[in-house]
């Protein structure tokens, strides 16, 4: 038996190229758009606290917010953060950013000054030989209502025609900036949308108009990703915005899908269930000439209903980390593809580290405790088999156990333990938006402010694509 990824991981690099290159890699989550659960520090001011970026600086005032959060842009991530991911074996990273580090209203309360460590942390990704994706994670009139957008409330996006405008001028600077020589090619992926929850037939006229703004680009290397809106990746094969009625793939196309297990209604799925959806998962995405687009997980983490409600920092629990080993590789090699020409593409963690590192957010916790590999680019780092019967699933019946560490290590941050939110859960945001699984169920955390039952809905609709 092959370790999970086995040495397909070594070959696959041989053929693959642009949006076909095996992905792995971490979400830069809680930076330049920021999200409460990632950093409470920051949104609990003076007894007050606040649940989106727009609130806390339409509290604090423009001076004041633009000071708090230069302070964090600078500290939180720097080049010794990329220098480890890095050292961690992986090959990329996806910053989340929001439209109003480019197209900025006086009106709007947000703050802007995030570009210059956008800019800089592609040039840190090319001198570490890192990819780069840069998703826009709000865009005007949020399109999902969620923190994670900047917003929390309605879903205004598609109510007019100057939230798409706004969007456009921002993925035409993006398009047109990275596409530099100074950045070296870092930047492969521009991704047009973060998780939008609105009518589909919006939601393609908006993607066919954002492919256009991009496209120019795909001779520099830059492919276009779109994110599946938890209709999962094969009600969207055959599909090319630039042509609708194509009946085939467009080129330098790549799909964003997430994958969570942490919110209702997976949260109360049993462990072999978990197992076995994402192994059925990873399956499907390595089936051949399906018609499904190259297909990146986009964000995925360790919560799950059987971690969510704990209160041990995984220093302490051995069986925690155990479980999330288990997990992660499982992940890990229904993600990653095993052969040539399959749609699975690779996988981007959320995130790699959050302000107290929970641990079943924070990929650099992970490494520092044992339960996430050590190297992910080199498969003799991996504790789990892969089974002989063609799935490219890990062998669950292997027995490992995580081995005991003297303490809880401490990250840079600080303990993981020393604050409530680190129970192994997100209380909403991306982490917590909804999710699919391999039978095209959705899911969302209660916090989100969004019907369960809507989402659910449409991850089950049939889309004319």
């Amino acid at each position: 038996m092959l370790k999970s990824g086995g040495a397909w991981l070594t070959a696959a690099a041989a053929f693959a190229t642009g949006a076909n290159a095996v992905v792995r890699g971490v979400n830069l989550g809680g930076w330049l758009v920021l999200e409460p659960w990632m950093t409470p520090s920051i949104f609990n001011v003076s007894g007050t606290s606040y649940d989106s970026e727009w609130a806390l600086c339409n509290g604090l005032g423009k001076q004041k917010c633009l000071s708090t959060l230069q302070n964090h842009w600078s500290t939180f991530y720097t080049r010794d953060d990329i220098k480890q991911i890095q050292a961690a074996g992986l090959n990329s990273i996806r910053i989340p950013l929001g439209y109003w580090a480019v197209d900025l209203l006086d009106f709007e309360p947000y703050v802007s000054g995030q570009y210059q460590y956008l800019s800089q942390a592609v040039q840190w990704a090319k001198e570490f030989d890192l990819t780069v994706m840069i998703d826009i994670h709000g865009a005007p009139g949020s399109q999902n209502g969620w923190e994670e957008t900047g917003i929390v409330g309605g879903i205004e996006f598609p109510l007019n025609q100057s939230n798409t405008d706004r969007t456009l001028n921002v993925l035409k600077n993006l398009t047109e900036e990275f596409t530099k020589e100074m950045y070296g090619g870092a930047v492969t992926n521009i991704e047009l949308m973060n998780e939008p929850i609105f009518e589909l037939a919006k939601l393609q006229t908006f993607y066919t108009a954002g492919a256009e703004v991009v496209s120019v680009a795909n001779s520099s290397g830059i492919n276009t990703t779109f994110h599946d809106a938890f209709y999962n990746p094969p009600n969207w094969k055959n599909y090319d915005p630039l042509n609708m009625n194509s009946g085939s793939n467009g080129k330098y196309l790549t799909l964003d899908t997430h994958q969570f297990w942490a919110f209702p209604p997976l949260d109360t799925l049993s462990v072999p269930d978990i197992l076995g959806r994402i192994c059925a998962f990873g399956l499907e995405l390595k089936q051949l000439d399906t018609g499904i687009l190259p297909t990146i997980v986009g964000e995925w983490s360790l919560s799950t209903g059987h971690t969510a409600n704990s209160t041990t920092d995984s220093g302490q629990d051995r069986d925690k980390r155990t479980w999330f080993r288990e997990l992660f590789e499982a992940q890990n090699a229904a993600y990653t593809p095993n052969g040539p020409g399959q749609a699975s593409i690779g996988w981007y963690f959320w995130s790699w580290k959050t302000e107290y590192d929970i641990d079943a957010w924070s990929y650099r916790k992970g490494v520092e405790q044992g339960y996430i590999p050590s190297n992910i680019s080199d498969p003799s780092t991996y504790a789990y088999p892969i089974t002989t019967d063609g799935t490219g699933c890990i062998d669950g019946s292997f027995n490992w156990q995580a081995p005991e560490i003297a303490q809880a290590s401490s990250s840079a941050t600080s303990s993981a333990g020393s604050n409530p939110t680190s129970t192994g859960t997100a209380t909403s945001g991306s982490a917590s938006a909804a999710s699919t699984t391999a039978s095209g169920a959705a899911n969302v955390s209660p916090a989100s402010g969004v019907s369960a039952a809507l989402v659910i809905a449409l991850a089950y609709l049939v889309c004319s694509l």
